[in-house]
């Protein structure tokens, strides 16, 4: 038999009461929950809620939202387990989520101030809690609005299947410095795909749009932590819910850095993700000129790397009904070190030594922890240990809009490595800007979703991978060039593969491994852009809609909109507080 709610505190004022209990859960544990309930208005109302792994406080996002809706709305802010007042037992990864979202909600179901009705919300970890609130399926949860998350838990600490040291490690320390020696070493056991992580992939078949009956407002970001896991919820959610929309920034969580070339233009366009999401709470049409999909179309910036070149393509917002059709245009590496679209008639390998002792370090991309965004890699690139293919010098400008994929063939001295990928649009200076990278390891090369267990390699076989680094959108100018930079390590942002085959959770010895990258003929090494007309991805003027709408808006929205911002970023650890 459940526990008692445990009340608190109980505040009475002229306009609302706010409560703060603890939930009992089906296990017997109690949740810290915060409850936020307007006086005037209808009895029964219904609840924004947001569970949070930063202490969720009393002027949280979801009473913020509550607040700009009105009367006809209250606010639930949870601490999950394990963080803030939910103490007692370690944060269990969102594993818990499910059962707990579910929970919650029907005893919110049954109080005499809810009409039963409840809508998410969340930013970062909060926003994977509003993922994962949806895996035991409440029936109460009606729409969503989630921010800078992944709908897979997977995809971000294991991306390509490497381990993502940066962030893992940074964030648990930061987060919950008491449970890191628990929690990183759990991560690690678990670097398989499989049924550890399945609790916590709405991506799956049984879970992904046929079992997701509501419209939902998703907001990523091109360089963001959580970019594909972001762009993989959209494609899940509008299965279902042709009303779900999609906003996709420049910086994401890389703002709390300053982002270099696009934190203006970030900051300046910060109203639209939240006007819809509020909007879709309040059941209000948003403009016409905002689509399904709307995002940011990077272009180079100035020479210092602080803002958008004013002469360079680019910078400037697009919205649109779907993604363009893009045209997948191979180029091809050549033993000179080009990128061209013909593709050699003799295969040769191009070899370089990866000691793991000596990795190519991280200097910015999609991190949190550690330096992000568009930084310059000229030092990177500069090594022994890097291959390097570079277009010719571009005649016209050339536009991409998609997922970008190295296929590479491969080898190795090793019985494993890593191979990792790098897009920069190198300027005519010869600053090399980083647009997007990613990383393979070999033992999980068959792809993160689908091996459940390792297939070491044979070395001196040859074997065909894809790095995938993302999706992005970005204008290279006219008199650029870009580049292709192919290596087998970027650290700390992934832990340097020792070459050993050994799992993560097991100690061994480094191992210097020769590896290998075969271009031209049978073998030839290529990377595919995805190519899009600049007609194809128009300007809009979002400030200028933005202005509109706000007019047409109740007023507390144009002060309230940018609490509920400032509210989801203030807990965040980032690298300037480190």
């Amino acid at each position: 038999m459940k526990a008692p709610v445990l009340l608190l505190a109980l505040a009475s004022f002229a306009a609302a009461k706010e409560l703060k209990i603890m939930l009992p859960m089906r296990d017997g544990f109690n949740l810290s929950t915060y409850i936020y309930i307007p006086d005037r208005g209808p009895a029964r109302k219904t609840c924004i809620m947001d569970c949070s792994t930063y202490g969720h406080g009393a002027e949280g996002g979801a009473k913020i939202m509550a607040e700009s809706l009105g009367d006809d709305y209250c606010a639930i802010m949870q601490d999950m387990r394990g963080s803030g007042d939910s103490t007692g037992q370690d944060f269990t990864l969102w594993h818990s989520q499910g059962n707990d979202t579910y929970d919650t909600l029907q005893w919110v179901e049954k109080q005499d101030w809810s009409n039963g009705v409840v809508y998410s919300m969340g930013t970062s970890s909060d926003g994977i809690g509003a993922y994962m609130g949806w895996t035991d399926y409440p029936p109460q949860l009606q729409k969503q609005f989630i921010n800078w998350a992944s709908v897979h838990a997977y995809g971000f600490p294991f991306p390509g299947g490497a381990y993502r040291e940066g962030l893992n490690d940074g964030w648990i320390e930061s987060t919950f410095p008491d449970q890191a020696v628990r929690l990183i070493p759990e991560v690690k056991a678990n670097e398989a795909p499989g049924p550890w992580w399945n609790a916590v992939n709405l991506t799956r078949d049984d879970k992904c749009g046929n079992r997701l009956p509501f419209p939902a407002v998703l907001v990523g970001a091109w360089y963001d932590i959580f970019l594909s896991g972001n762009l993989a919820a959209y494609d899940c959610y509008i299965e279902k819910n042709p009303n779900t929309k999609l906003v996709v920034e420049a910086c994401g969580h890389c703002l709390l850095q300053a982002c270099p070339i696009y934190l203006e233009k970030d900051l300046e366009h910060a109203t639209l993700s939240h006007l819809l999401g509020t909007d879709l709470f309040a059941g209000k049409e948003s403009p016409s000129e905002i689509k399904n999909v709307t995002f940011y179309v990077m272009g180079a910036g100035d020479e210092a790397g602080l803002a958008p070149d004013p002469n360079a393509p680019g910078n400037y917002y697009t919205s649109l009904e779907r993604w363009p059709a893009y045209v997948p245009t191979k180029y091809y590496f050549t033993a000179n070190g080009e990128a061209v679209e013909q593709n050699g008639a003799t295969t040769t390998a191009l070899n370089y030594t990866y000691d793991p002792t000596h990795p190519v370090p991280t200097h910015g991309g999609n991190n949190l922890m550690i330096r992000c965004g568009a930084l310059n890699q000229e030092a990177q690139e500069n090594r022994a240990d890097v291959l390097s293919f570079q277009s010719p010098t571009l005649t016209e400008d050339l536009a991409i809009t998609g997922p970008i994929i190295a296929t590479l063939f491969v080898a190795s001295s090793a019985v494993d490595t890593d191979f990792t990928a790098k897009l920069t649009d190198v300027y005519p200076s010869g600053k090399s800007v980083l647009l997007n990278d990613g990383i393979v390891r070999m033992r999980w090369r068959k792809g993160q979703f689908y091996s459940a267990e390792p297939q070491l390699i044979t070395p001196g076989e040859v074997y065909e991978v894809e790095v995938s680094m993302w999706n992005t959108s970005y204008i290279f100018p006219k008199g650029h060039k870009w580049r292709v930079s192919i290596s087998s390590s970027n650290h700390p942002r992934f832990l340097p593969n020792p070459n050993n085959g050994l799992p993560l959770s097991q100690n061994g010895p480094n191992v210097t491994a020769l590896n290998s990258v075969f271009v031209g003929g049978a073998q030839a090494s290529y990377m595919t852009m995805p190519v899009v007309q600049k007609s194809q991805i128009p300007e809009v003027d979002i400030k200028a809609v933005i202005d509109k709408w706000l007019d047409d808006r109740p007023a507390s929205w144009r002060e309230n909109i940018p609490k509920m911002r400032k509210a989801a970023m203030n807990h965040i650890p980032h690298f300037d507080e480190l």
